[in-house]
C-alpha cells in the first residue's frame, strides 16, 4: 500500500497559489543553467567523444551529482552507454562484478571471469561508447579506482575502450596526485571544480523555483534572501532545504511571503545548513 500524500503540504501549497509544494528537487522547470553548469556538460560532452577522463569536482552539496544525472539523461543511447555506479564501498572486485552486470552480463565471483565478461560486453557494443561514471569517487578505495585504472588499457584498446568521469569533493584532485594514484591521475585530461552560487544566482533559482509551481509574484523579502543566501553558502543543496523550510514555516503561519523569521526558523531546522559549518579539511594520510 503506497503511503498517502501529505494533505497538510498540499493544503498549505494551494493557499499560496502553488500547483505542489515549491523547492523540491531540482526538476526541469525549476533547473538553472549557469555559465558553470553549461561549461561543465560541455566538457562531460567532450570527455564522451573523446572517450577520455574527466574529474567533476566540487564542495559537498554544490550539484555535482544532479549535474551528472542531467547530462547522462541527455545522452543519445544509439552513440553511449552510460555505465553509473554510486556506490563507493564497492571493492574492487565488487565494481567489475557491477559493471557487468551493468553491460547485461550475469556477473561472475572472479575477478577474471568478470574481466572476460566485460571484454566480450564491450566487443558487442561495437560502435557505443561505453561511459563510466563514478559518484562520490573520493569514498572508493584505492583498488576499486586501480581497477578502473586498468581497465582503461584493456587489450591496450585505440580508441580507448571507454570513456572515465570521476565526480568528487574539492580534495579529490590533490588525493589523485599521491603516489599510489599516479598512473590514474596522469589520465586525467579534463579537470572542472564547480562553485558555489552566487547572490544573483542564488534569487534567480529562487524565483524560477516559485514560477515553476505558479507563484509568479514577489514571494521572498530581500532581507529572507540575502539570509538565505548566506547560510546555504550558495550551495544548492543546502538552499534547496533552507528554502522549503523556510516555506513550510511562513506558509504554515499564513504569511503569503518568505520573511526573515521564517528562514531563521528554518536554519535551526535543517543542521546541515553549509554556511553554519566548519570549512571541510581533506582527510590526513599516515
Amino acid at each position: 500500500m503506497k503511503n498517502a500524500p501529505n494533505l497538510e503540504l498540499s493544503l498549505l501549497a494551494r493557499q499560496w497559489g502553488a500547483t505542489a509544494v515549491p523547492f523540491g528537487e531540482l526538476s526541469a522547470q525549476a533547473w538553472l543553467e549557469t555559465p558553470p553548469s553549461q561549461r561543465a556538460l560541455a566538457l562531460l560532452e567532450q570527455t564522451a567523444t573523446l572517450r577520455s577522463v574527466m574529474l567533476l569536482a566540487g564542495p559537498n552539496g554544490v550539484g555535482k551529482s544532479a549535474l551528472a544525472a542531467r547530462w547522462l539523461s541527455r545522452l543519445d543511447r544509439r552513440l553511449f552507454c552510460p555505465l553509473l555506479l554510486t556506490h563507493a564501498s564497492l571493492s574492487g572486485c565488487g565494481l567489475l562484478s557491477a559493471l557487468a552486470s551493468k553491460l547485461g552480463k550475469k556477473a561472475a565471483f572472479r575477478r577474471e571471469a568478470n574481466l572476460a565478461l566485460i571484454e566480450a560486453a564491450l566487443a558487442e557494443l561495437g560502435q557505443v561508447v561505453p561511459l563510466i561514471v563514478l559518484d562520490e569517487a573520493q569514498s572508493f578505495a584505492y583498488g576499486s579506482l586501480e581497477e578502473v585504472r586498468l581497465l582503461l588499457g584493456l587489450n591496450l584498446a585505440d580508441p580507448p575502450a571507454f570513456g572515465l568521469v570521476l565526480i568528487g569533493d574539492e580534495y579529490l584532485l590533490g588525493a589523485l596526485r599521491l603516489r599510489q594514484h599516479r598512473s590514474l591521475f596522469s589520465r586525467i585530461a579534463c579537470h572542472f571544480n564547480l562553485g558555489p552560487w552566487t547572490a544573483p544566482l542564488v534569487s534567480q533559482y529562487v524565483q524560477q523555483s516559485l514560477v515553476a509551481v505558479g507563484i509568479n509574484r514577489q514571494a521572498i523579502e530581500p532581507a529572507a534572501l540575502n539570509l538565505l543566501t548566506s547560510a546555504s553558502s550558495g550551495l544548492a543543496r543546502s538552499l534547496c532545504l533552507l528554502c522549503r523550510a523556510a516555506w513550510i514555516e511562513a506558509a504554515s503561519a499564513g504569511a503569503q511571503t518568505i520573511q526573515p523569521p521564517h528562514v531563521q526558523a528554518a536554519i535551526e531546522r535543517v543542521p546541515g545548513a553549509a554556511g553554519l559549518l566548519p570549512p571541510a579539511t581533506a582527510p590526513t594520510t599516515d
